[in-house]
């Protein structure tokens, strides 16, 4: 019935709104909104309500405000608001221009249609929120990301209507190649945060939107990931004999889309760029690992092996082809869920290998590719143990072998905890209750 909901909304939406923008209908466009506000039932106040915040729902970012406010939330009423909704305005608005804006290019990218149509948004945005204001009040307003297009303008008139506009930023776990590139781009850019503040996971997280001039100081506070929490607590699962296998996306912890977005010459200045490659990709290194699952499945028909795919990815590849029975593909659903029934971890420069530290799990991390300079960059500082990487085909078949073998020890820690500081803020396992700090604090907009 939810989804049944969701989709007619959709569909409504993707009629009406344009038409409401067209003709100004503010009244009409607000209660359009309203209709689509729905409960995050996970969360409801333990107590009478006495704030709204809206969240502009994202399935990758929801997992931290949950984790947090299941335990901490008191009196607010958290109300997710699809996305698309601003997505239609903004089209509208720019007259499907958009399709050329890149999220990184928004700031930077002043054409004189674009410029007008920017102003034109911003002015309409401010128009709707006063009356949006007026028929439902509320608090604060929640994201997941500062780059995204159509709510750059969104920030800037939050900032005005002094209604603190809330990033809950994910999208800061980045290898050493990355952070040079990102550092570098955002400075040379000029982008800016025009909303109240920032929460991040981590201190270097922190200090790379400080010193790119994204945002002053006092709008970034760390406050660690949060679904870590839920990794945490399976530590005192005992694992059934299963492998979880995060499939290695192509460009993870490279520089690739920056390169491709704005091109090798734009990077001169950067030391390494003289060793990049827009065509360097972790393909080969995926395959292989296919590979090798395949043939242990086979030789383990006992052994349940998922293969977890990034949601909205494909599953009909070639190498999800004539897979054994017991290797499952799985699309969707968040990632570190699987942990729990999952006695080894599978993966390479990806946020479900820290879970699975937090988890206590074996670690195996393929580091069969060609070592060149610059790749070496593009790996993800984890501070693991030289037994959890795997250099040939039979060192990953032995080393599956013994881990799938060796008992579970629920004290016994596996894992060095130190990248879980480093790149999440949440060694402690108290990231929960600061997002909660957090949140509560910011609440009414304040001078800074």
């Amino acid at each position: 019935m939810y989804k049944l909901r969701l989709k007619i909304l959709s569909t409504f939406n993707k009629l009406l709104i344009p038409f409401f923008v067209k003709n100004e209908m503010f009244n009409l466009l607000s209660w359009l909104f309203i209709l689509n506000l729905t409960k995050i039932k996970k969360i409801l106040p333990a107590k009478k309500i006495k704030n709204k915040a809206l969240v502009l729902y994202r399935t990758g970012g929801i997992d931290d405000l949950i984790q947090s406010q299941k335990k901490y939330n008191k009196n607010i009423l958290y109300l997710a608001c699809p996305r698309e909704f601003f997505k239609h305005i903004f089209l509208t608005i720019f007259e499907k221009e958009n399709l050329k804006f890149a999220d990184f290019k928004y700031s930077n990218d002043n054409k004189m249609f674009k410029k007008i149509k920017k102003k034109k948004y911003k002015i309409f945005l401010s128009s709707f929120l006063q009356v949006l204001k007026l028929k439902f009040n509320f608090n604060i307003l929640i994201s997941f990301n500062f780059l995204y297009s159509a709510e750059r303008e969104l920030h800037t008139v939050c900032q005005e209507l002094k209604i603190p506009f809330l990033v809950l930023f994910k999208e800061s776990i980045h290898t050493e190649i990355q952070t040079k590139y990102f550092l570098y781009t955002y400075k040379k850019i000029n982008e800016k945060f025009n909303g109240y503040k920032i929460a991040v996971y981590s201190k270097y997280a922190k200090k790379l939107l400080v010193e790119s001039n994204i945002a002053n100081k006092q709008k970034v506070e760390v406050i660690g990931c949060s679904r870590l929490n839920k990794s945490f607590s399976y530590k005192m699962i005992n694992p059934k004999n299963q492998i979880i296998y995060y499939a290695i996306q192509n460009n993870r912890g490279l520089p690739t889309p920056l390169l491709k977005s704005f091109g090798k010459v734009f990077f001169k200045d950067i030391k390494d760029n003289k060793f990049s490659n827009s065509k360097y990709n972790w393909k080969e290194l995926h395959l292989t690992t296919i590979k090798i699952l395949k043939s242990f499945a086979i030789l383990n028909p006992g052994i349940t092996i998922i293969i977890k795919i990034k949601h909205g990815e494909k599953s009909n590849k070639k190498e999800y082809f004539n897979l054994p029975n017991n290797i499952k593909v799985i699309s969707h659903g968040a990632g570190h869920t699987l942990l729990k029934d999952s006695k080894i971890v599978i993966g390479w420069n990806t946020t479900s290998i820290l879970e699975g530290i937090a988890a206590n799990r074996f670690i195996l991390i393929p580091y069969f590719y060609k070592k060149k300079q610059f790749l070496k960059k593009a790996e993800l500082k984890l501070g693991l143990k030289k037994s959890c990487y795997v250099n040939s085909k039979k060192d990953f078949i032995r080393k599956l072998d013994f881990f799938i073998k060796k008992d579970y020890k629920k004290n016994e820690i596996s894992n060095n905890l130190a990248s879980l500081d480093y790149h999440l803020g949440n060694a402690d396992n108290n990231a929960g209750l600061r997002l909660d700090k957090f949140l509560k604090k910011n609440l009414k907009y304040k001078l800074h």
